[in-house]
This record gives C-alpha cells, sequence and structure tokens, in this order.
C-alpha cells in the first residue's frame, strides 16, 4: 500500500462538508433535546449517533488516505453538500429561536434523515478491508432507525385522529 493521499482537493472538501453535516446534525438534535424534554432521550440518542458518524467519516477520510478506503463521490457536488449545510445552520437558529414545535421537529429529522437516505452518504466509501465495508454498512443502517424512531414518534402523537385526517407525508 502507498501512503500516498488517494483524495482529489474536491473529494476532501466533500468529506469535510460530510462530516460538518454530521456535526450540524448533532447541534440540532442537542437543541431539540432542551427544547422539547418529552422526547429528551430521542434527540440526545439521535445527537450521539450523528456524533458518532462524524467520527467515522473522520476515520474513513483517513483510511482512503491510506489506501484502505476508496471514495467515489458519484452524483455528489460540493454545492449541493453546501446547500444542505447551510439548511441545517438556519434549522438550527430557528430551533434555538422556539422556531419549532415538538411535532414541527420530529417533521425536520424524518426529513433530515430522509434526505440522508436518500443521498446514500456512506455508500460512496468502498471498504477495501472487512472492517471497512461493515463500518459503512452500520453507518447506512444507523441513518435508516433514525428516520424510524422519528416516524415512529411523530404517529404516536398523531394520537386519536381519525386515519382520513393523518397526514400522508409527515
Amino acid at each position: 500500500m502507498t501512503t500516498a493521499p488517494q483524495l482529489k482537493p474536491y473529494q476532501e472538501k466533500i468529506i469535510a462538508l460530510m462530516l460538518k453535516q454530521e456535526t450540524l446534525l448533532a447541534k440540532l438534535y442537542q437543541t431539540f433535546a432542551i427544547k422539547f424534554p418529552v422526547y429528551e432521550e430521542l434527540w440526545k440518542k439521535l445527537a450521539w449517533e450523528e456524533e458518532k458518524h462524524a467520527g467515522w467519516l473522520e476515520q474513513l477520510r483517513a483510511a482512503s488516505e491510506k489506501n484502505v478506503v476508496l471514495f467515489s463521490e458519484g452524483r455528489i457536488k460540493t454545492y449541493t453538500l453546501e446547500t444542505f449545510v447551510q439548511s441545517l445552520e438556519e434549522k438550527i437558529k430557528r430551533a434555538e429561536t422556539d422556531g419549532f414545535d415538538a411535532r414541527q421537529a420530529l417533521v425536520c429529522t424524518i426529513d433530515l434523515e430522509r434526505c440522508l437516505i436518500e443521498k446514500n452518504v456512506f455508500s460512496h466509501f468502498e471498504g477495501l478491508t472487512e472492517k471497512a465495508s461493515s463500518t459503512m454498512k452500520f453507518l447506512a443502517k444507523e441513518t435508516k432507525e433514525h428516520q424510524e424512531l422519528a416516524q415512529n414518534l411523530y404517529a404516536k402523537t398523531l394520537g386519536s385522529r381519525p386515519k382520513d385526517q393523518t397526514p400522508t407525508t409527515p
């Protein structure tokens, strides 16, 4: 294996933005935990896992420089991630200034996690070792679980509404 960095500058930027995205998600969820203590357990769990994801992304970035993991950005563009990061920053400001109620925070979480699933961020790393491959599979699995946790809690907040009044998309 060579020690020469395999990442191109724009790929480094994409990974840096992905790291920032995970860190901002953690901050947003921490803010929700403070604002909505009734769901504090959910928000703290999600925040902790997003921080863990950021750490794993950093490890994957380092592994790509050691040729243990290959990174292929696919259709991910820096401007798309920059827009997503900017949106997260705006959501954090909104959350800090009481711009969300608890149900809106749950819907926001569902939408954010769904967006991450659709981007399939972690599939852009190809593990050349079993450990690297299993880390990426676990990251994708946890993102899906985050969406499901938020969706299930959101469904519980709907209470006993008649089915015809239940929103089709949260």
